[in-house]
């Protein structure tokens, strides 16, 4: 009764291929693993952090997945005997891969949908235990500053559910918000841990970050001061880099 007109035309599901993985990322996975306990609910951005994370649950049970979207990676935990065996195992608001995929959470009893409205309040997330958020940057500076949406002076991507995610897993009894990425680009010549991003440029603040992860380990930044925070994140980079970034930090440190 809202629309003044509606068009139905036939059109087979949209489909996205399953991307290729960097070698940087079994080693991201094995860091993500090593956060993650039985009875977590687990939530994950779209991109090769998620594909990666959800090849590596092996040995965890009773696991729930809450997000906006899930796309291929998702088959294969479905049949891995880590999901808890429950109606509301896996809730998702977007299905977004292959015919398979939408094959299968048709039929699967455990994958259920919801409106956004519901799956991003932070009512809902706050409510969940243990609700474990990994999403991915673009780069972190080292105040501990997110950037998920811009290379250089292009907006390559929008902000989404990150921060709505991440709020919800800080407020979530035993929850952990964790943003994971490759410590470099473009063959390692480019660090993604850099001294500060560029102005507006900011999609997670310094105070909703929480645990960030690349391969070269973890670091939990909540509670920790700015001296703290910018050398665990140094630690994190890439070790070419890890020089010049703690020169870039001491400069900027004389200032403050």
């Amino acid at each position: 009764s809202d629309f003044d007109l509606a068009v139905e035309h036939d059109h087979p599901l949209l489909s996205v291929a399953t991307p290729a993985l960097d070698p940087a990322f079994a080693a991201i996975a094995d860091h993500v693993r090593a956060l993650l306990r039985d009875g977590d609910t687990l939530q994950f951005g779209l991109g090769k952090v998620q594909l990666a994370v959800l090849g590596a649950l092996g040995g965890l049970r009773d696991l729930r997945l809450h997000a906006g979207m899930v796309s291929d990676p998702l088959l294969n935990v479905l049949d891995a005997g880590v999901l808890a065996e429950a109606a509301d195992a896996v809730t998702t608001g977007v299905a977004l891969g292959s015919a398979a995929l939408y094959d299968r959470v048709a039929r699967d009893r455990r994958v259920r949908f919801r409106p956004v409205g519901f799956t991003h309040a932070i009512a809902t997330l706050a409510a969940i235990p243990s609700l474990v958020a990994v999403n991915s940057l673009i780069e972190v500076d080292l105040f501990g500053q997110g950037n998920a949406e811009f290379l250089g002076p292009a907006q390559v991507s929008g902000g989404g559910g990150l921060t709505d995610f991440l709020r919800g897993a800080g407020l979530s009894p035993g929850g952990r918000p964790v943003c994971a990425l490759a410590s470099t680009a473009k063959g390692g010549s480019i660090s993604r841990i850099v001294p500060r991003l560029a102005h507006g440029a900011a999609t997670v603040s310094r105070a909703d970050m929480g645990l960030v992860v690349t391969e070269h380990g973890s670091a939990d930044l909540r509670g920790l001061d700015v001296e703290a925070r910018a050398q665990a994140l140094i630690r994190l980079a890439a070790p070419a880099h890890r020089d010049w970034l703690g020169a870039a930090w001491r400069e900027m440190r004389s200032s403050m």
